[in-house]
């Protein structure tokens, strides 16, 4: 399997540190973020990655805040000491306008100029993006690029410009047969035996042999499961009853949306210690659908088209998010309005430390670092055998806001040596935070306390530490965690971005989503293992990031973290 290409900064090239702040530097040594308002000057060094966007793409004043200051990069040094210069956060709604605020007109009234959010209420026609609009190309007419209310995108359609425009199903810039989309902008059918797991397919291992010793893919591409493997070969559901949904007292419904149920080990993931923040409503749903993008998801015209965001087992799955989450409608769809994503603060805690088991310190080399996937420092410390996670703590001052996780304990089967779950990642900060230390981070993490064996063939170094990471482009060897700043490459590529149709219903609209990512995490038989997610929205509480989690299943193949592309995050 593929793993995903992406490039951009690596973790220890992030601009926006500070001088004097180096990985893996916990000393004295600060970063001037004090949760800084996104785009307001200060002495730490800040980038904003131009960018250049449609008529109906995201306003050339949109920041991190929504407001309309350009980011500069300013630094003071003195031989003997540096200063840094404390932001104080701005309060909408006491008359005054300050910071990120683009108004503050003392009330909380919408439409009256200045809304609720202090930001300034969206003119249609103006040839600006605002909260609230999907596009604005200047004018109220309809039949063009934009609505006559600016509420809905319709561009024209270019088959190989590289944006997906209605009713194309993909776009990648070229007319290329058989590189996952056609020259007419349909997908490319599903091949078994290419090597690639493409659409519904469950696995592609590119050989002929039908499963066996070592071969853990069928000839149908669906998985063989060996008979020492005792993972379920088939998983009941739990997450096709309305109380799963509607019930936001019983926290175990974000483990039944991921398909994790608790019924039998023949039949289901069985967990124990179910730990959470306790997250308040708006930042969970449990949802049937996100958005309202469909799609011809088998080039079967004589199929239902497929919602994109679907559940990827059973009846549901689990949006988490920095932000609000709307409620889900009558049918159990989650759909946003138009471009809402950019100011919402979701109430859950902030600033608070990162809670176990995640840990942010490099756990290779038996805790020094520097060998990332290799010579896990577990029994120690059982950090972060990445080494993806500390540099990018520590360069946002480990201000981790609007936090919401959650974690269990389960028990590894016999004879199984991995597990794999289905993630979407969406974030307004895109595109105009790309490298800087506005980055909301997610984590899904694990501890595997098996002890080391090096004597055995082969040598058994249990990894524990994040899961969701991505191969870095300028050290293959090393890996970088999910945020915007990481998957740039991705969103400039096949995710999907601005005025996509793909984004519609999402509150995204104007910034960009992927589609759904597989991750993969090795683990030891019969182990007691620790799995968490987190996600947090870090160094500010402004715009929003949410992640679609589902299909939390056991693989009996497992995978090598020292071989970055064979664990973490498997593109779709």
């Amino acid at each position: 399997m593929t793993a995903l290409a992406a490039c951009g900064d690596a973790v220890d090239n992030i601009t926006g540190v500070t001088d004097g702040q180096t990985e893996g530097n916990t000393s004295g040594d600060t970063t001037d973020t004090n949760n800084a308002t996104p785009g307001s000057n200060s002495n730490s060094e800040s980038e904003t990655t131009p960018t250049t966007t449609p008529t109906t793409g995201i306003s050339v004043g949109e920041t991190q805040g929504t407001t309309d200051v350009t980011t500069t990069t300013s630094t003071t040094t003195d031989e003997t000491s540096s200063s840094t210069t404390e932001s104080a956060m701005p309060e909408c709604g006491n008359g005054v306008q300050e910071g990120n605020e683009e108004c503050d007109d003392g009330n909380d009234v919408e439409g009256d100029g200045c809304e609720p959010g202090c930001v300034i209420t969206a003119v249609c026609g103006n040839g600006t993006v605002e909260q609230g609009e999907a596009c604005d190309d200047g004018n109220t007419e309809d039949g063009d690029e934009c609505s006559a209310d600016c509420l809905t995108a319709t561009p024209q359609q270019d088959c190989g410009n590289g944006t997906v425009e209605d009713p194309e199903q993909c776009d990648d810039g070229n007319q290329d047969p058989g590189d996952g989309c056609e020259p007419d902008c349909t997908f490319t059918p599903a091949m078994c035996g290419n090597g690639i797991k493409e659409r519904g397919e469950q696995c592609d291992d590119g050989n002929m042999v039908n499963g066996g010793p070592q071969d853990f893919c069928l000839n149908n591409c669906t998985p063989f499961f060996p008979a020492n493997c005792q993972a379920p070969a088939d998983y009941v559901t739990c997450d096709n009853t309305p109380d799963v949904i509607t019930n936001k007292g019983d926290k175990t419904n974000m483990l039944k949306a991921m398909g994790i149920c608790n019924a039998a080990p023949n039949n289901s993931i069985i967990t124990s210690d179910f730990q959470h923040s306790n997250p308040v409503n708006v930042s969970w749903q449990v949802a049937k659908g996100y958005g309202t993008y469909m799609f011809d998801h088998d080039n079967d015209p004589q199929t239902p088209n497929q919602r994109l965001y679907s559940p990827r087992e059973g009846d549901a799955f689990l949006i988490i998010s920095t932000g609000e989450i709307a409620t889900p409608n009558a049918e159990g769809v989650v759909i946003e309005a138009p471009n809402n994503q950019g100011t919402t603060n979701n109430g859950n805690p902030d600033d608070m430390p990162l809670p176990l088991p995640f840990k942010a310190k490099n756990g290779s080399n038996n805790g020094v670092g520097g060998t990332p996937f290799m010579n896990c420092d577990n029994g120690a410390g059982d950090n972060d055998c990445s080494d993806t996670i500390q540099a990018q703590w520590e360069m946002t001052a480990a201000d981790g806001n609007d936090r919401i996780y959650f974690s269990f304990k389960t028990v590894v089967p016999p004879g199984t040596y991995g597990y794999t779950f289905e993630f979407a990642f969406c974030s307004a900060e895109w595109p105009n935070y790309v490298g800087t230390s506005w980055n909301d981070l997610l984590i899904a993490y694990q501890v595997d306390p098996t002890p080391d064996d090096p004597n055995a063939n082969p040598p058994i170094d249990p990894y524990s530490g994040n899961v969701t990471f991505i191969p870095d482009p300028n050290d293959p060897t090393k890996g970088l965690p999910i945020s915007i700043t990481a998957l740039d490459p991705y969103f400039d590529g096949p995710g999907y971005t601005y005025n996509e149709p793909q984004l519609a219903g999402t509150g995204y609209e104007q910034h960009a989503c992927s589609d759904w990512f597989t991750a993969k995490g090795g683990v030891q038989p019969g182990a007691e293992i620790t799995i968490g997610f987190f996600l947090a929205d870090m160094s500010d509480q402004y715009l929003s990031t949410a992640t679609l989690l589902d299909n939390f299943r056991w693989d009996c193949e497992g995978c090598i973290p020292s071989e970055v592309d064979d664990c973490g995050v498997q593109p779709m």
